[in-house]
């Protein structure tokens, strides 16, 4: 039995591959960089195979459709002249609307409105601010990059001191002065269930830093009215229109006036006012056709469609 078993492991032994019973299993290799020169060599080696990898060609789909993305474009201010008025359709909801910014002729200052609502007393006050533009971008830039967080200014304000009850005021600028260094802004006084009651003209003179009603261009038209036409402005409904300013006498402001005395209104005149309101004159009883300049610049987002 003993020698049947060593014969066996004899066998078994030369049947087994000689390697393993005899030689040692390789060890791997470190391939990495040893030195910082050696690693540069290699960044070099893996950097120019990089370059020679194809970019990926991507087939452009013929049935996709590119979709047009709107313009922001800059455009003259009052245009046409006179119809410019804040949005307030949303002012109950978000309780402050901001008019659009206006930026003055040389484009150094940016000026433009809030209106606030107030429901508990169902009032409306208004706030006429001014900031200073950069004057390093492009124009399009200086007023697109406007942060009202950076140097804004309060000029004038309407409404805030009292708080009568459903009376709403509101502020819109009219235009720059051709030197921009004055603000023409109208003033809009209505009672929630009465509608429109009155527009007030005023000027912001930024040599003065004084805020000037011109109520000499609404007494001016009543003037002539009762004594020419034995018209009472006083007992029928009535108001202005403020235009802009006169593209021929750029110290004078335009305004249209019209009676509510039918079913169509009654037109009462085109007439001027300086910017002190010492000088109210009568342009026209029929024509509105003048020439308004347009001073201010603003920007506008066209829709792709």
């Amino acid at each position: 039995m003993r020698n049947i078993l060593a014969v066996s492991v004899v066998l078994i032994a030369f049947a087994m591959p000689a390697f393993s019973l005899f030689e040692k299993k390789p060890v791997p290799q470190n391939n990495m960089p040893k030195t910082m020169a050696e690693y540069k060599i290699e960044a070099q080696k893996q950097a120019e195979k990089n370059k020679k990898i194809p970019p990926p060609q991507v087939e452009k789909d013929t049935k996709l459709i590119e979709i047009p993305q709107p313009q922001i474009v800059l455009y003259k201010y009052n245009n046409p002249p006179g119809q410019v008025d804040i949005d307030l359709s949303n002012l109950k909801k978000k309780r402050k609307v901001n008019s659009i910014g206006v930026a003055s002729p040389k484009v150094d200052k940016l000026a433009y409105t809030s209106v606030f609502y107030y429901p508990a007393s169902k009032t409306v006050s208004s706030e006429l601010y001014v900031m200073a533009l950069d004057e390093s971008e492009t124009i399009k830039e200086r007023i697109a990059n406007a942060n009202i967080k950076d140097g804004i200014k309060t000029l004038y304000k309407t409404g805030m001191d009292t708080l009568t009850v459903d009376l709403q005021r509101t502020l819109t600028i009219v235009d720059w002065s051709w030197d921009g260094k004055k603000l023409a802004v109208k003033e809009k006084i209505a009672y929630i269930e009465d509608g429109m009651w009155k527009t007030n003209l005023l000027v912001y003179d930024f040599s003065t830093k004084k805020m000037t009603e011109l109520p000499e261009i609404r007494e001016a038209i009543k003037y002539y009215w009762i004594n020419s036409e034995n018209l009472d402005l006083n007992q029928i409904r009535w108001d202005i229109y403020p235009i802009g300013w006169d593209a021929i006498n750029p110290d004078r402001l335009i305004v249209f006036a019209y009676a509510y005395t039918g079913e169509n209104p009654k037109y009462l005149g085109a007439w001027s006012v300086d910017y002190l309101g010492k000088r109210t004159k009568q342009l026209s009883l029929t024509e509105t056709g003048f020439e308004v300049a347009q001073n201010g610049l603003s920007l506008k987002l066209i829709p792709p469609y």
